[in-house]
């Protein structure tokens, strides 16, 4: 296997890996800021006509639910980051990539 390609897969599963467990735990509140930074961006984009009604769900119900699902895809990007991790030192012990299909 070359050289370059294992440390790029390396490089690509421990990034993924970080930014994972970084979403899924809100480590210093990066979850919370770049929900509140989306919400914010997204909020221009958001017009409604005047006949039709505002959603009854207040601002801080809205923040809680997407900081949730924000923290949902973390695990998502660590799990993904951990298989991709585990599928790199496989290939790398029988130097070989994993087949994929019989």
């Amino acid at each position: 296997m070359e050289t370059w390609r294992f440390l790029a897969g390396a490089a690509m599963s421990v990034i993924l890996c970080l930014l994972g467990v970084a979403l899924a735990s809100n480590f210093r509140g990066v979850t919370a800021w770049h929900v509140q930074r989306s919400m914010l961006t997204a909020s221009v984009l958001r017009r409604l006509p005047p006949w039709r009604w505002l959603p009854g769900v207040s601002h801080d119900e809205r923040l809680a639910r997407f900081i949730r699902l924000e923290r949902l895809i973390g695990v998502a990007l660590a799990a993904v980051g951990l298989i991709s991790l585990i599928v790199l030192a496989y290939s790398l012990l029988t130097d070989r990539p994993m087949r994929l299909v019989k």
